[in-house]
This record gives C-alpha cells, sequence and structure tokens, in this order.
C-alpha cells in the first residue's frame, strides 16, 4: 500500500496526472536531462513533435529511466527515409513492479504486476523548401493492473517551422480515443498543446529552448526552459528546469531546493555511438536517473 501510494504522489507531482500516467511519463532518458523539455534539439527529442523527424539522421536508441518507488521505464526508437518520407517507430514501456495482492477480507491473493506499454509509428513531410514540416504520432497504449486493462489509441499531430532566429514548433500531445478504462465513468487522455522556440546562441555552441506546455484536462500551464551545450571531442552538457520549481520548493533544505525541478546530463559522441547520462531531482531529495545509448545506422 505504502509503494502504491509513492507512486500516485510521484505521478501526480511530476506529471501533473492521475489518468493514464504512463503517456506523459519519461522513458526517453534525454527528456529526464531536459527536465521534461528539449522538444525541438536535435537528436535529443525523443520525437515527441514528429515533425522534427528530418533533423535526424538514422538512429537506433535504447533508453533505461530508474524512478522511486521501484518504477522503471524503457524505450526502443528508430527512425529512417523511405522514398522521400520520414518515418519512426517507438515503443515505450512502464514498469511500476509487483505488488501483493489482497482481497476486501485482507487475505492474501498471490502477488500481481502493473504496467503500461504505448507503441508509436511517426511520419513527417518537409515542404520543398524543408522550412516547414509536418508530422504526426499514432499509436496504441495498453495499461495493466493486475486482470484489469485500459486502452487507447493515442494521435500526437505536430509542426516545425525554421526561421532565420530559430525553430519554432506546436504539438498536440496525446489526443486520442479511450477504449477501456479503470474507472467507471469516462476518463479523457492527458493531451497536452505544446508550443517551443529553440534558437542557437551566436558566437557559442549553446542552445536554447523554450517550452510552454498546456495541459488540456487541468488547464495549469508549465514554462520549460533547456539547453544544450557542445563541448570538444564530442562531449555535450544538457539541462533543464520549469516553472513547477517553486511548488517543489520546502523549508527542510536550501540545497534541496536550488536542486528542485532540475534536469541535467552529459552525452559523450564517439563515431557513430551516442551514450547518455540524466538525471532529474524533484521535490525534497527525489530522483530520476536515465541511461541511453544510440547507434547511428
Amino acid at each position: 500500500m505504502i509503494r502504491m501510494l509513492s507512486i500516485v504522489l510521484f505521478v501526480s507531482g511530476v506529471f501533473g496526472q492521475s489518468s493514464f500516467p504512463g503517456l506523459n511519463s519519461w522513458t526517453f532518458g534525454q527528456t529526464v536531462g531536459f527536465a521534461g523539455g528539449g522538444y525541438l534539439i536535435s537528436t535529443n527529442n525523443g520525437f515527441r513533435n514528429g515533425a522534427m523527424l528530418p533533423d535526424s539522421t538514422r538512429y537506433f536508441k535504447i533508453n533505461l529511466v530508474k524512478y522511486p518507488a521501484g518504477i522503471n521505464g524503457q524505450s526502443l526508437l528508430t527512425n529512417g527515409k523511405i522514398n522521400g518520407h520520414r518515418v519512426g517507430l517507438k515503443i515505450s514501456r512502464l514498469n511500476y513492479g509487483i505488488f501483493e495482492g489482497r482481497d476486501v477480507n485482507n487475505k492474501a491473493t498471490g502477488d500481481y504486476s502493473a504496467g503500461d506499454i504505448h507503441v508509436q509509428v511517426m511520419y513527417a513531410k518537409p515542404s520543398n523548401s524543408g522550412r516547414f514540416i509536418v508530422g504526426i504520432n499514432s499509436g496504441l497504449f495498453l495499461s495493466q493492473v493486475e486482470h484489469k486493462n485500459a486502452k487507447a489509441v493515442t494521435f500526437s499531430p505536430g509542426i516545425v517551422f525554421k526561421s532565420q532566429i530559430g525553430t519554432m514548433g506546436l504539438t498536440l500531445e496525446n489526443t486520442g480515443v479511450v477504449f477501456n478504462s479503470y474507472a467507471e465513468t469516462k476518463e479523457e487522455l492527458p493531451s497536452l498543446i505544446v508550443a517551443s522556440f529553440k534558437s542557437k546562441i551566436p558566437q557559442t555552441s549553446l542552445e536554447l529552448e523554450m517550452d510552454y506546455t498546456y495541459p488540456i484536462n487541468t488547464k495549469i500551464s508549465i514554462i520549460r526552459l533547456s539547453g544544450l551545450f557542445h563541448l570538444r571531442n564530442g562531449l555535450m552538457i544538457k539541462g533543464g528546469t520549469s516553472t513547477k520549481k517553486s511548488g517543489q520548493m520546502t523549508d527542510v533544505s536550501f540545497v534541496n531546493n536550488l536542486f528542485a525541478d532540475m534536469g541535467i546530463g552529459l552525452s559523450y559522441e564517439i563515431e557513430d555511438i551516442l551514450i547518455d547520462i540524466n538525471s532529474y531531482t524533484y521535490g525534497p531529495g527525489g530522483l530520476v536517473f536515465a541511461f541511453g545509448i544510440s547507434v547511428r545506422y
């Protein structure tokens, strides 16, 4: 019971949702380092905006994310080009762990597992000039707790426009249709409207991005600021934070408040291999850790 309560509090606090939590959870490691931002940063965005597919060369990516309370996330992602069309495939999984089952009389009924899986197919097509790109992610989301199941079909259209001052993007994330849910009442998907702007600072190797996220159901907007700095010899440093920082600060520790709602990561690229280590701190000492490896082919 304590472990399940920890999961509910973590999902509600960090992702701002309690229905279909696996949809907006972070299973792509570099999203952890950007504190949820980074929609437009090339090869580091997880293609949440499908229109970013043309900005990436062909990669096969594996990511592992470790949350508190024994929650683990994994994702596999690959992308390529077929007859001038950019396509991609992403499989995300969130494992909540093994729980001890009890009936109404508090008698043990055996252990059970809980988890989510999201399979997405992505497509993008740039304009002739390459400055305007339209993309879409379409997927099937499956969630299971003991013998109960929830199912939904998701759609996430996105557009990207490149200008001289920077790159602008708009994503309608995780819209769709719910087929089965755990609740008796009708549930809605945790859909988001995300407006993004990314620009490279002149005469530097620093890319900065700002994302405005508006959850359609809760209507509590979030602004995220993230950045990627390219060092020499294939090293990259990333980081991010958001306006949720003030809500995670406490009177317990100045150090904890300083690092609350902060993502940080380090990437190293050697030939065709990219290795990522990322972390995100939240609240009074909570930590999310992620590791990823990408292979260019």
